[in-house]
């Protein structure tokens, strides 16, 4: 395959940035689709697999909804599903800020940095001050690090949804880009 075929297929492939709001219509859609089928579990898998989603809307708002989800009032089904959807509506609500966001990188970080060596965690480390400095993009920041997630084989951070909605179309990987600068 020449170059230039390479480019345009991958260009068709890309797909738009997703806004915020349909972010939060996502997931929305998502628990709409649960309660359809509901239980204890699901709603569990539900939150787990949001949460870093959820964290960057609000740390507060995720708090309640993982009180809402541990039950320990013993409430029927019917009222945790209400409470959590009310819960979860107000959090969505709360728009995401570039701090939010550092907040859940850094979050995730540390599940793979210690598995990291110095190199690899400075370049993760830079990603993070360009995007505080709004020199790139979130979305840039996550496909540059979800290939980590498969890496070390971290089920739990391979589930969630925020890699699935904030990260680039076009995946990077920092690994490739530190093994090409050490050769």
């Amino acid at each position: 395959m020449k170059k230039e075929e390479f480019h345009q297929i991958n260009k068709i492939l890309e797909m738009p940035e997703l806004t915020e709001k349909d972010i939060v219509s996502y997931v929305i859609e998502r628990f709409a689709d649960l309660k359809a089928e509901s239980s204890m579990g699901k709603l569990v898998q539900f939150h787990t697999d949001n949460k870093y989603l959820l964290m960057a809307h609000s740390q507060v708002g995720l708090l309640k909804l993982g009180n809402i989800v541990s039950n320990h009032a013993k409430l029927p089904l019917e009222h945790v599903l209400k409470n959590y959807e009310d819960a979860l509506e107000n959090t969505l609500k709360k728009e995401p800020t570039t701090k939010s966001h550092i907040n859940v990188l850094m979050h995730i970080f540390g599940y793979f940095g210690k598995n990291l060596n110095q190199k690899e965690k400075d370049f993760f480390m830079k990603l993070i001050k360009k995007y505080k400095e709004n020199r790139i993009t979130l979305g840039k920041i996550l496909s540059e690090i979800e290939p980590i997630t498969y890496k070390f084989n971290n089920l739990y951070l391979i589930s969630q949804t925020y890699f699935l909605l904030y990260s680039d179309a076009k995946m990077g990987n920092m690994f490739e880009v530190l093994s090409l600068q050490s050769n």
